[in-house]
């Protein structure tokens, strides 16, 4: 028996689900292939989602149009499945040096960081494990959202709604024409990949300029000290429960060895806890996953240059949870009304030889 739908989605990593719940919230009907293996880089990722972000601590890119769209689409999300994925909690960042407390002073005056600036805390925010000299500033609008959570609540209602197929994608039992894809007994308008770091064998996106990353996480549990807020210098700690639990991240790194957690990132991310807080903690767990990044970090959204029915929501790194909501939204006012993409999404942003030439004067 063959199946008609609108949209038939590769991956259910986090891109692949937040862009088959918006397809849901549209109208459209689709299926969703996956092989089922719930290690990939989505479910040990951190999950946050940060408005102020970077060494130099900037306004996230696009951010305004990012947040009204991610503060809508997750709370409908839990209410719909009855969960709580969506975790809002304020951010502290912790100055090192009296010149940043005061620049961060008097750059709060600009109205583009209203919103998102709570307050600052000039004598310090927890002060016996983190050290108060020059205070700190309390971001808002921030928080994580608990991927694995988000995941599987959405899968365990496609496996009884019948929209998902637990597979493997085979690329050679593919076919299309300018009017549909037919995929073994499916037949789509549309298929759209989402399959993470898998993209390097995807024969339609060929050409994309992916550079993978590898991201290491540690589970630590403090002695003494409880937070209430994300800590954020030079990496994070999120704390995900009463008793002392946080997450510490992340590196980044591009590197040979991207199976498996490492030495040397235990030891960065070691380094991170002890110059940020004076406590004991005992290591829980290490995880390391793989990021689909990109050659300039803004993700690869679009439309295959040979055929119009094929399609890529791929490469939104380390900022998938605050990307992922925004840039599916778009992706489908694309493919249905012709809605011009964003330059910085575009699949054809760069030329090979302009990448080449770039590369050459680094």
């Amino acid at each position: 028996m063959t199946d008609h739908i609108d949209y038939l989605i590769v991956g259910q990593g986090l891109a692949g689900t937040i862009l088959a719940e918006t397809l849901e919230n549209k109208g459209f009907s689709y299926r969703i292939i996956d092989n089922g293996v719930k290690k990939n880089s989505s479910r040990v990722a951190g999950g946050l989602y940060n408005p102020i972000t970077g060494r130099k601590m900037v306004k996230t890119w696009l951010c305004d149009d990012l947040w009204k769209t991610l503060d809508d689409f997750y709370p409908k999300f839990d209410q719909k499945y009855n969960t709580t994925s969506f975790k809002p909690i304020n951010l502290y960042f912790p100055f090192d040096s009296q010149e940043k407390q005061t620049d961060w002073i008097s750059a709060s005056a600009d109205e583009k960081y209203d919103g998102y600036i709570a307050k600052f805390h000039e004598d310090g925010l927890y002060q016996d494990f983190v050290e108060p000299k020059f205070g700190g500033m309390e971001i808002t609008r921030s928080g994580y959202v608990d991927i694995p959570i988000f995941l599987d609540a959405f899968l365990e209602k496609a496996k009884v709604d019948g929209r998902l197929i637990n597979e493997e994608f085979d690329h050679s039992a593919l076919s299309h024409n300018d009017n549909k894809i037919v995929y073994k007994n499916i037949k789509a308008k549309h298929i759209i990949f989402s399959e993470g770091n898998k993209v390097e064998n995807n024969p339609f996106f060929p050409t994309l300029d992916f550079r993978p990353v590898k991201g290491e996480l540690l589970l630590i549990k403090f002695k003494n000290a409880r937070f209430h807020h994300i800590l954020n210098k030079n990496g994070f700690i999120l704390p995900i429960d009463e008793n002392g639990t946080c997450k510490l991240g992340a590196t980044y790194e591009r590197v040979e060895d991207m199976d498996s957690p490492s030495e040397k990132g235990k030891r960065q991310l070691l380094e991170k806890v002890d110059n940020l807080v004076n406590d004991e903690y005992e290591i829980l767990d290490h995880w390391s996953g793989i990021r689909p990044a990109t050659f300039d970090r803004r993700p690869f959204i679009g439309t295959s240059e040979e055929n119009k029915n094929i399609h890529i929501f791929n490469g939104l790194g380390a900022k998938g949870v605050s990307l992922g909501p925004y840039f599916a939204n778009l992706l489908i006012e694309h493919i249905e009304k012709g809605t011009e993409l964003p330059r910085d999404v575009r699949l054809n942003r760069l030329s090979k030889q302009q990448r080449i030439q770039m590369n050459t004067k680094v």
